[in-house]
Formats: structure tokens, sequence, C-alpha cells
């Protein structure tokens, strides 16, 4: 049985990854680090690696006799430190990297995020020739950025990098929604520009499939968009995605020049109040969730075979199912 490695399998993607590679076929290990994660693993069904991002001989002795790394791993968050953000997403990758060459593992994917090429322009149909980008504001876009040119740079003979670069993951499970609604419900949600822009989603499912794809099929060194079928309008996808929860956002909304302007005026005084609590808004959370985003998934579809196994309507559909069987316990 084909053996694969996973960070992150504690997490919301790294949970539902290590349950797709167990339907098809692999045994599964998974780094935890701490006795909550290990129990979550376990749970699961992969075998515990304790360790963390930062311990390389830990990871390295758990992918000893695995194939394939899926790094899922990292820090996610639109306000911290970029030094956290560096640490968690850059080193903790590069050391990913280098525990799986010493472990003689012959295929590593990292998971990505599409928002690498995001600049503080609209983008619409992009595809993998944008360059990336390392904006300053926003931490995490940038370390994602850097993370991913490692991944890039490391492809060598007998060690095979790709990464998947999915859009708004979402799905059972999912933590942004349940934020989303306590926003609403606290009165606290404004729409930017209405909401009134095409939007790209990603369903769990098929970024985890999508990655077994790279795993299997990527001739290495390249990145590849994951979406599901089709885009959306932004605000009717939040309203859908809120009313399974019962509520019902109101119509407030302000420009997306005053909300970035309000996001880096409560940001600078964050800073110079060396506050520790999230801000109500930051400049990274309006580029990321209020302007239009669209991309191919094309190179997907073509160099790996890549088609959603989970369409829209069916995550919903989960969803809503979901929904019941928690009023019900």
């Amino acid at each position: 049985m084909a053996q694969a490695f996973v960070t992150g399998g504690s997490g919301f993607v790294g949970g539902h990854m290590i349950r797709l590679l167990q339907e098809r076929g692999y045994e599964v290990k998974a780094l935890a680090r701490s006795p909550r994660a290990a129990q979550q693993v376990a749970a699961l069904g992969a075998k515990v690696v304790e360790g963390d991002l930062l311990n390389e001989s830990a990871m390295m002795r758990g992918m000893q006799g695995c194939e394939v790394v899926f790094h899922v791993a990292g820090y996610i968050s639109d306000w911290g430190r970029y030094e956290a953000f560096y640490e968690a997403n850059v080193i903790g990758t590069e050391r990913s990297l280098s525990a799986a060459k010493a472990a003689g593992v012959s295929r590593f994917v990292q998971v990505g995020a599409s928002a690498v090429v995001m600049n503080k322009q609209p983008i619409f149909d992009a595809d993998e020739s944008l360059p990336l980008q390392t904006p300053s504001f926003s931490p995490y876009i940038a370390t994602k950025s850097i993370a991913e040119q490692r991944v890039i740079a490391a492809n060598a003979p007998g060690f095979t990098t790709s990464v998947i670069r999915p859009s708004w993951i979402w799905g059972e499970g999912d933590h942004a929604i349940p934020n989303i609604v306590k926003a609403v419900r606290q009165n606290q949600f404004l729409w930017i520009d209405q909401g009134n822009y095409l939007y790209v989603t990603t369903h769990v499912a098929n970024v985890c499939h999508g990655s077994i794809l790279a795993a299997q099929h990527s001739p290495g060194g390249q990145a590849y968009f994951l979406a599901d079928d089709g885009v959306v309008k932004f605000r009717d996808w939040v309203r859908t995605l809120v009313q399974i929860e019962g509520v019902n956002p109101r119509n407030r909304s302000i420009p997306y020049i005053f909300a970035w302007s309000i996001a880096g005026l409560l940001e600078f005084l964050w800073k110079i109040q060396k506050r520790r609590d999230v801000p109500p808004i930051t400049q990274s959370m309006v580029r990321l969730i209020g302007r239009g985003f669209t991309f191919s998934d094309r190179k997907a579809r073509n160099e790996l075979g890549y088609i959603p196994i989970m369409t829209r309507e069916q995550g919903l559909k989960e969803l809503r199912h979901q929904e019941s069987v928690n009023r019900i316990i």
C-alpha cells in the first residue's frame, strides 16, 4: 500500500485530505504538533507523527517510506506579525521540503493559494502566467508567494514538486462561514461595492482531488489553479451560504476605496497601540474578498486531467444536510 504524509492533517483541508487519500488506497501519516491535533488525526485513521513544521528531523523520520508529501499546513489570517507568517509559511515549507528530500520522498505537493497573484486591482480570467505578488499590505499573500517559489525551485530529477492554487475553500467544517454568520448576527456585516463582482470558489473535495492528481500526473515545477465549475457573483454566493445558517445579511454597503482607507487607518492605530487583537477590518481582508477575482483552471484540466468531483449544488446540499443534523442534535 502506498504511503502519504500530510502536514496540517488536523485542519479543515488536511482532514478532508486524509479521508480522500484513504479512500484512494493510501496509508496516511500525519504531522501533529499538539495532543489535541494527534487525537484528531488518529480519529481519522492516520498514523500520528509528533512534531511541527520547524522540526525537520521529526518530519524526516515520519516521512520514511512515503511516496508523496501533501503540505497543507500554514498560517492563514488577514492580520498578524509578518515574522509569524514567514516562520509558518516560508520556513515551515523549506523544512518540509528538506525533510522530504532527506527521507527519499519522490513527490511533494503544496496546497497554495490563488491569492498569490493578487495586487490592488481586480483580476479576471487569470492564468498561471501572471507573476506572483508579495504585497506589503498582506503578509499572508506575500509569504504564500515566497513559499510557492521555494516549492517550485526545489523541483529536481527524482523529486517532483508542484503547487495547487484554490480560491475560497469551502465545504463541511469550513471556519469562514461561521465567522460571516456571526458578523451578520451582530449587525457588523457590510458589503463592499454591494458585493456585485464575480468570484471563484473551490470546494474542499476538489482541492484534495486536484492535489492527488498533481502528485500523480504533474511533470514537476508547476503551479495549478483549481476551481469549481463556473463563477459566482460574490453577493449571491455569500447570501446562499449564510442563509443555510438561518441568517440574511442586510443591504448596507461601502465603496471599496472607503473600506480600504478605513482598514489602513485601523491597522495604523492597532500597530501604534501594540494591540494583540484583530482589527474589525484589514486591508488584506478588503483585498481578498472585496474585489472581483476569477481565473481559469484550464492548465490543471489539460495536464492533470482535473475535473471537479464536487459540484457547487452537491456541496450546498451537504451543508444544508449538516445544518439540519446540527439543529436536531
